[in-house]
């Protein structure tokens, strides 16, 4: 998240979906959206980098999909169309 000073407040210029350590899914623009909502923070109308994160059903490995290729660049199974990174098995 990068912020800028906007009339004398600080307003959201940036925002990504991006980090491996959660690896959220792109509808989690929401909670983001109320957050900086409820501080008063102004803010985009969506995630400015959104990153796209899937779990390999066959190696268990995460991935990044780029370019909407949903193939597990470790064995090359095929990645879901839904969200499925459980943050208890990182």
């Amino acid at each position: 998240m990068a912020f800028r000073r906007e009339s004398g407040a600080w307003a959201v210029c940036e925002v990504s979906s991006q980090s491996t350590g959660y690896c959220p899914d792109a509808g989690s623009w929401t909670a983001v959206a109320d957050s900086l909502d409820a501080a008063g923070i102004e803010r985009p109308s969506g995630f400015t980098h959104t990153v796209v994160f899937r779990r390999c059903p066959a190696c268990r490995r995460l991935n990044i999909v780029r370019d909407g290729d949903f193939v597990c660049v470790f064995c090359d199974g095929a990645l879901p169309p839904e969200w499925n990174v459980d943050g208890g098995h990182l």
